[in-house]
């Protein structure tokens, strides 16, 4: 499958199958050239072609890339790191060259980078001239995305038979420019057994339920949303989602007192005031609700943390958003006991840092929540431009289709109902976080400049409806 990511270990480790079966690091080299001078010549008109190399294999290409460039007729210079020239004479090149590749370092970088090599990075980026990236960015980190100091900014990057999990992580994602992916005749067979996933419909949109014509509002995934002590607006935006996202009923039990705050302006939902732990135990254990939301538009308090305990207890599968998580701040070990294998914890940056500060020195996304999933035992969508979910058993699925301006007040509410009204289908917890996460992503796509958390809303149908043709409904 084409959506499989590699990590910088998973690269050595299907090379290491590729020449046990006798491909030699040589050949992958020259077709790896090919496939670089392929994007350059589609891409690109002829010009003067700066080409600086490193040591290694990444060199090695960028030398390949060279010799086929000149053989079509470009004018083309090398830079390489073991005969490194006067900083003048680079410059020189430089200004006036029309394209530079970087053939650096690759999947290569393990440690700080060297003075010099600084030096020629900023060189290159102050240059203004286009970038094609051999592999990854030089200074991008294969594995995070992150810049080990400074980096280069690509105009477009060709990588060799599967993307890089740093191709998708920031700010490797921004940085890397397009991406291009070349094949090198491995099979398939050769990768590890456990990859890391780009998230997109082939891994989840067989388990989407079509409708059937004797089903009824209780057999479509009835919901039930816990508003007590929250923000109206987020329950609101929460509950049209999980309606839109295919949820035959949804319920909004709160507060006696808040009721007038639901009750003005509800629609479909239903809303329902408890008055007592022992009603509200009642309603969160009821046989009808398929799965629960606990957290969204939520107030950080010691009852929300009650509540989420008593909503954990029910087994059922449920989504633990906002102020339920902020609650277990330093007592993270109380809410993993209470955890199970159908809970998904839906934090963005500030809040996972709350309930796991330990992991705060790490600087690769991907390895927080996986992390944090093992710890804890739940599936963990870690939110942001890069989005990733992780299983406690080590699954990773990375996001790619969320546009920047889904950073805007109320788009996170929008994402739990929705995880919440999939769930209820009785998608499995991680297909579930998986597909709302792109939808999410692909109803924002629509709308552009201008969009606030309320516009998602009426183009979920927009996706279900695409996704449903994609499957010959």
């Amino acid at each position: 499958m084409k959506n499989k990511l590699l990590t910088a270990e998973g690269v050595k480790e299907t090379e290491q199958a590729a020449f046990a079966a006798g491909l030699s690091e040589k050949v992958l080299m020259e077709r790896g050239g090919e496939g670089v001078v392929e994007v350059i010549l589609s891409s690109f008109s002829p010009c003067p072609t700066v080409i600086v190399c490193g040591l290694g294999k990444n060199g090695g290409e960028g030398k390949v890339v060279a010799r086929l460039l000149k053989e079509k007729g470009w004018a083309v210079d090398i830079i390489t790191l073991e005969n490194f020239p006067l900083y003048e004479t680079i410059e020189a090149l430089l200004n006036q060259a029309g394209l530079v590749v970087d053939a650096l370092l690759g999947t290569g970088l393990t440690r700080p980078l060297g003075e010099d090599l600084l030096k020629l990075i900023t060189m290159i980026n102050s240059s203004a001239k286009p970038v094609v990236s051999i592999d990854i960015p030089t200074g991008i980190e294969t594995n995070s995305g992150a810049s080990v100091g400074e980096c280069i900014r690509a105009t477009a990057t060709v990588t060799f038979f599967r993307g890089r999990t740093g191709h998708y992580l920031l700010p490797g994602r921004v940085y890397r420019g397009e991406l291009f992916v070349k094949d090198l005749g491995i099979p398939e067979s050769f990768l590890p057994p456990l990859t890391p996933r780009l998230n997109c419909p082939s891994l989840w949109n067989d388990f989407l339920k079509e409708p059937q014509p004797l089903d009824h509002k209780y057999s479509r995934g009835p919901c039930l949303i816990i508003a007590t002590g929250c923000m109206p607006g987020a329950i609101k935006l929460a509950s049209l989602a999980a309606r839109r996202g295919g949820a035959g009923l949804v319920r909004v039990i709160c507060k006696r007192e808040e009721y007038p705050l639901f009750a003005t302006t509800a629609g479909g939902e239903i809303i329902t005031p408890v008055e007592s732990a022992e009603e509200f135990l009642k309603w969160v254990e009821d046989k009808h609700f398929c799965a629960l939301l606990c957290g969204t538009g939520t107030y950080t308090h010691h009852s929300t943390r009650e509540q989420a305990l008593t909503v954990l207890l029910t087994k059922k599968p449920c989504v633990l958003d906002g102020g339920a998580l902020s609650s277990f701040a330093g007592r993270t070990s109380e809410l993993t006991s209470h955890l199970h294998e159908k809970v998904i914890l839906t934090p963005h940056e500030g809040e996972f840092l709350r309930l796991f500060p330990h992991l705060a020195f790490l600087n690769n996304k991907a390895e927080k929540a996986l992390k944090a999933a093992a710890e804890v035992g739940a599936i963990i969508v870690l939110k942001g431009y890069d989005t990733v979910i992780a299983s406690p058993e080590g699954q990773l699925i990375i996001n790619e289709n969320a546009p920047a301006t889904l950073a805007t007040a109320g788009t996170g509410d929008v994402l739990a109902g929705l995880i919440t009204s999939l769930l209820a289908q009785e998608i499995p917890p991680l297909k579930a976080a998986a597909a709302a996460v792109w939808m999410h992503g692909e109803a924002a796509s629509y709308k552009g400049l201008g969009l606030i958390a309320e516009d998602l809303l009426g183009e979920i149908p927009t996706v279900l409806r695409l996704l449903s043709e994609r499957r010959g409904w």
